[in-house]
């Protein structure tokens, strides 16, 4: 299993079996805390080998930078079946987020963990600004 894209962005949709991503993202600068992303999605592409069949735990956590959790942790699962005539299978996953709140300046982590191992981690920044709006 290799996690070939593991981004935070404005929005991600799959097409055709097509990962599309627009605006990937890992800083996000405000004047005023706290402070909201009304919309924005983790997208992830994941590669199985034939050998990686089967039932696979996908966990987001999302945690700041003092290893708290910020929002409640996602639960997903995948089944992995490859072609016979392929030696492996791609999967896209997407995780779309309303209304994503930041209370604090700050390095913020989303970690991706898969069969309960930690396999990816995207990290984001909150910066408080000076000036008008």
């Amino acid at each position: 299993m290799n996690i070939q894209i593991a981004v935070l962005c404005d929005s991600a949709v799959e097409y055709q079996s097509r990962l599309c991503i627009l605006g990937t993202f890992d800083t996000i600068r405000t004047h005023q805390l706290p402070t909201t992303k009304p919309q924005c999605s983790i997208a992830l592409q994941i590669l199985w080998n034939k050998t990686e069949e089967g039932t696979h735990t996908i966990k987001t956590r999302f945690m700041d930078d003092d290893g708290n959790p910020t929002l409640k942790a996602v639960n997903s699962s995948v089944k992995i079946s490859v072609p016979p005539t392929s030696s492996f299978l791609t999967t896209n996953h997407i995780l779309n987020i309303q209304q994503l709140k930041f209370v604090k300046t700050g390095n913020y982590l989303i970690v991706i963990d898969i069969n309960g191992n930690m396999k990816a981690e995207i990290q984001l920044q909150v910066l408080q600004i000076e000036g008008k709006n």
